[in-house]
């Protein structure tokens, strides 16, 4: 039972440095979200993150670094793209290539900067930065600057006491549960011990007037998601799935599980921002709100059934569907209210901008090679609240991917192996195969929105050809940085290209090896 502190002792600020919240949802969609203009208010809501967005400064380009788990959860933690850390894919599914772990020696990470400068730190919820395995141990949440922490795919998952599960007894979803343990809605319950956790660590922390930083990071809507009754009842059959009662299971109801999910995650999401409102925290913190990589194919789970909005691509795909996903920034008093800024933006930027609101200087081994910038300009209101609605991202900070394996879904998905974001446009493309060599499957679309001009955001008008000028400025770096990655094995990117049957194929392995002529079930990218 959490302990409601007098309201005189929790509004103490020490030294006017902001305390910092990171919310990260799992597998969403930029149009899960309603303020993104997905309008389908009686299915799917999401009244509290509208709330933070309306308080705040929505970004209609937000980036993840990696279209999957892992790689885009290093870039938040790090301000470096994940393949430098040589963190491909998920961590723990046989990622061949990848490091065991994020190294925090050689990865300095945003929580261990804001220890070594009196900030209290703890992470709840999903880890998915490593674990042991074999004879190599991974290291200590203390390692990483966290001071507190209750966790999920982590070392929690085998036991290990110096990582506290998120529930007692539990490991996550894909283990068997542990002997204390037989929650079947597990996945349901971890959003609540998540925000109970986040408000304890909170009232602690302010006891002892230090500010602090909490990783909240959420299941949701990561498979398995199995809503309890009661979630399930937000929605009836027939508004969900127009079938009947006959059709209640997950297959035929893929919707009803889905949205029952994220309806209650938002929920839970409420809970711990009116915690903050009570507890006279909520103009002395800074809320990030986003999530790792764009919503799960129904290949892989039947009731993936997340949006993407106007982009191609879901998971597992550098297409903007896999990465351009819902990313919010409030700071309550402070920040921008109600603003939607179209500037490009990534999780890259989220550590410079945490030390610079922390007025904390960046340690000289950071600032050499973070790969993000501060956006606290963009996200502090003048005078008059009223902003440019789109910045300029600094030309030496563009946003780079590589994603190295296949997609789970239609080859349409699939992607080139490389892929740079600056301003309006973005470049795909293959590297050279041989020194000397050219790039293949160069791709330039226009993706930028300014909320005014028309722009064909799905991907499909390249525009390489007419424009060789922005593919080079493009181009260069992206190959200069590809040379400088971590060597590891590589899944051919064709896209469509060579496929002797239709391009949508029931079996995501087939359709691979009828494109790429080699057997890919080891692919890790089939085990997210």
């Amino acid at each position: 039972m959490l302990r409601l502190l007098p309201a005189a002792m929790l509004t103490t600020v020490v030294g006017a440095r902001p305390n910092f919240l990171h919310i990260l949802m799992d597998d969403w969609g930029i149009g899960d979200v309603n303020a993104y203009g997905n309008h389908l208010t009686t299915r799917v809501a999401t009244p509290n993150i509208d709330a933070l967005a309306a308080d705040g400064v929505l970004f209609t380009n937000g980036y993840s670094a990696s279209p999957v788990c892992s790689p885009s959860r290093t870039a938040w933690m790090t301000s470096r793209f994940p393949a430098e850390a040589a963190i491909h894919s998920a961590l723990g599914n046989g990622c061949g290539g990848c490091a065991q772990f994020l190294d925090p020696v050689k990865f300095v990470p945003v929580t261990k900067v804001l220890q070594d400068n009196g900030y209290r730190t703890a992470h709840f919820g999903k880890w998915h930065l490593g674990a042991s395995q074999g004879n190599v141990s991974s290291p200590l949440p203390a390692a990483y600057g966290i001071m507190e922490s209750a966790t999920f795919n982590s070392d929690a998952d085998q036991g290990n006491p110096a990582w506290p599960p998120i529930l007692p007894g539990c490991t996550s979803p894909r283990t068997a549960p542990g002997p204390e343990c037989n929650d079947t809605h597990w996945a349901a319950h971890t959003a609540d011990a998540i925000v109970a956790k986040t408000l304890g660590f909170v009232d602690e922390a302010t006891q002892m007037e230090k500010p602090w930083f909490v990783n909240a990071w959420f299941h949701v809507s990561h498979a398995m998601l199995v809503p309890t009754a009661e979630q399930l009842g937000a929605y009836s059959y027939d508004d969900a799935c127009r079938l009947g009662a006959a059709a209640s299971n997950q297959t035929t109801c893929a919707h009803q599980i889905f949205w029952s999910a994220q309806r209650a995650a938002d929920a839970s999401i409420g809970v711990l921002t009116d915690g903050l409102r009570a507890r006279g925290l909520w103009t002395s913190t800074v809320i990030a709100l986003s999530t790792d990589n764009g919503p799960e194919e129904m290949m892989v789970y039947t009731n993936g059934v997340g949006t993407t909005g106007p982009f191609r691509g879901r998971k597992r795909s550098l297409y903007d569907g896999g990465v351009r996903l819902p990313f919010i920034m409030a700071w309550p008093g402070t920040a921008r209210k109600g603003a939607v800024d179209h500037s490009v933006v990534g999780a890259v930027d989220w550590l410079p901008t945490v030390l610079s609101l922390a007025k904390i200087p960046m340690p000289p081994d950071i600032s050499e090679t973070a790969r993000g910038y501060d956006l606290s300009q963009i996200l502090i209101a003048n005078e008059s609240n009223a902003q440019p609605n789109s910045s300029s991202r600094p030309a030496n900070k563009p946003l780079l991917w590589e994603w190295r394996f296949a997609v789970s879904g239609p080859c349409q998905n699939e992607a080139p192996q490389l892929a740079a974001r600056l301003e309006r446009y973005k470049l795909y493309l293959n590297p050279p195969t041989t020194p000397g060599g050219a790039p293949t499957r160069v791709e330039l679309y226009e993706v930028g929105t300014d909320g005014v001009t028309p722009v064909m955001l799905f991907e499909t008008q390249n525009l390489a050809e007419s424009l060789p000028d922005v593919v080079k400025s493009l181009t260069e770096p992206l190959l200069a940085w590809h040379a400088s990655l971590p060597p590891g094995p590589v899944v051919p990117h064709n896209g469509c290209f060579g496929i002797t049957g239709p391009w949508w194929s029931a079996d995501p392995v087939a359709a691979a090896t009828s494109r790429d002529s080699e057997v890919i079930e080891d692919d890790p990218a089939f085990h997210l």
